[in-house]
């Protein structure tokens, strides 16, 4: 059985590449820790973009960059998921293929409005308020496409009744509970202040702590996953079975 474990592995890896430029773009660049406070008016909005116009157009372009990688790990993700499906059919794994491209798109959405936020500063504050605070939803509110994809990848571990599962079962609750960590997302589109907003406690906060450890957990289930399956393949080879 010929495998494709190297194009696999530089798949799942890329999760490392987009934790760093979502890091260094957002911390490092924008300072933004926590985020502009939803309760800033237009003016000082305005005057955030334009007292820091290069870093913020260079936090949004490492933003989009480090968006992409997140294509590649999903990948990674549906082709353990179609081990567990079977050969002819795999909705599951196609289902969070998809909702994997919906929230690149979110992420890269919010690094190009902060690149034309900062891209004519002198515009008036209204229309620059507005494109920020779209920014912001697109970042922490674009939640549902990431709360279907976990509840497909638990799912999907969940009916795998093998022996040997593909991914173990504790992992397909931890996407389960994930999926409550990433809904308080939600709270950005009806509160300015508290912990739903989207600088406050749980929108932000425990949102991003459940999306960074979310990235984590998944990188070594499913590297562990392809290593094994390549073990496995090896262990076939050597006993001559094709």
């Amino acid at each position: 059985m010929q495998l494709n474990t190297n194009s696999q592995l530089v798949c799942v890896n890329s999760a490392m590449i987009l934790i760093f430029f979502m890091i260094i773009s957002f911390v490092a660049i924008a300072g933004w820790m926590p985020p502009l406070s939803p309760e800033l008016n237009a003016d000082q909005v305005a005057e955030v973009f334009r007292n820091n116009t290069n870093r913020i157009r260079l936090a949004g372009l490492v933003m989009t960059i480090g968006a992409v990688f997140l294509w590649p790990f999903g990948v990674a993700i549906s082709e353990q998921m179609k081990r567990i499906e079977g050969q002819l059919h795999h909705p599951l794994a196609n289902l969070q293929l998809a909702t994997v491209t919906l929230t690149v798109g979110a992420i890269f959405l919010a690094g190009m409005l902060w690149m034309l936020c900062a891209f004519r500063p002198e515009r008036a504050p209204e229309i620059t308020q507005i494109m920020s605070d779209l920014s912001w939803f697109f970042f922490i509110g674009a939640i549902p496409p990431a709360v279907i994809q976990v509840l497909a990848i638990g799912y999907c571990v969940l009916i795998d009744h093998r022996k040997t599962p593909v991914m173990p079962r504790w992992f397909g609750f931890c996407n389960l509970w994930i999926a409550t960590g990433f809904l308080v997302g939600e709270g950005v589109f009806f509160f300015k202040t508290g912990p739903f907003a989207w600088d406050g406690l749980a929108a932000f906060w425990m949102a991003a702590f459940f999306f960074f450890g979310w990235i984590i957990v998944t990188w070594y289930v499913v590297r562990q996953a392809i290593l094994h399956e390549a073990a496995e393949a090896k262990s076939l080879s050597a006993q001559g079975v094709a």
